[in-house]
Order: structure tokens, then C-alpha cells, then sequence
């Protein structure tokens, strides 16, 4: 993981508005533990391109594992403002409902996962 986490470092080095490498050497950066640096990456991305809908979700993966539910479920809520479509992603749904039921919101997460059920190709 370290040669990969040099090498997409070099990259956003040379093309530092290479949104791609920078999502993809934060997700490096959170598998090896480095939760901050991780957020901090793509902060910076989200800066350059604020409609990048998957470093949101990105980053409210992260942040809901590290504990911060509000900010997991702004970053969700931000993506969804960015891309009204992902409503219709199972993937999305199944964050957010991880993040309603952290924020007992058991409803909301219940519609979430019936909504991620009936999607075409789910079953």
C-alpha cells in the first residue's frame, strides 16, 4: 500500500487537480489508518470540485466510521445535492441508512434499505 500511496502522491504532484488519484490516494490513506489525512485529501479535493459526489461519499464513509455522524450525514446530504440520481444507488442508501440508525432514525433507515431492495438488480 505504500508504493501505491508514493506513487498517487507523485501524480497529484504533477496534476494536482487530478480529482481521481486524489480520491483514490485518500481511500489508500484511510485503509492504512491515516483517518485524518484521508478527510484532509478530500477536503482538498472537494475544493477544487465541490460536485464530486464520490468523495462525499467518501467522506461520509470515513467520517461515520470515525465516530462523526453529523459530518457522515452532511457529506451524504451534499453528494445527494450534487447528484440527485443517487437516490437510486444501492450503495447510498445502504450508507445512509447506516448513518440513520447511528442517529436513530430508524425509520428513515428502514425506507432507505426498502428503497435499496426495490432497485432493479438488487434482489
Amino acid at each position: 500500500m505504500s508504493k501505491a500511496i508514493k506513487l498517487l502522491e507523485n501524480v497529484i504532484r504533477q496534476y494536482p487537480i487530478n480529482s481521481e488519484a486524489q480520491i483514490m490516494l485518500a481511500k489508500a490513506r484511510w485503509l492504512t489508518g491515516e483517518v485524518n489525512i484521508a478527510l484532509k485529501t478530500l477536503n482538498e479535493c472537494l475544493k477544487t470540485d465541490p460536485n464530486l459526489v464520490e468523495a462525499h461519499i467518501l467522506t461520509s464513509i470515513i467520517n461515520m466510521e470515525s465516530g462523526d455522524i453529523h459530518a457522515a450525514s452532511n457529506a451524504l446530504q451534499q453528494a445527494f445535492s450534487q447528484d440527485f440520481s443517487i437516490r437510486d444507488n444501492p450503495v447510498f442508501l445502504l450508507i445512509k441508512a447506516q448513518v440513520d440508525m447511528k442517529m436513530k432514525n430508524y425509520q428513515e433507515a428502514l425506507k432507505s434499505l426498502e428503497t435499496a431492495f426495490e432497485l432493479p438488480g438488487v434482489k
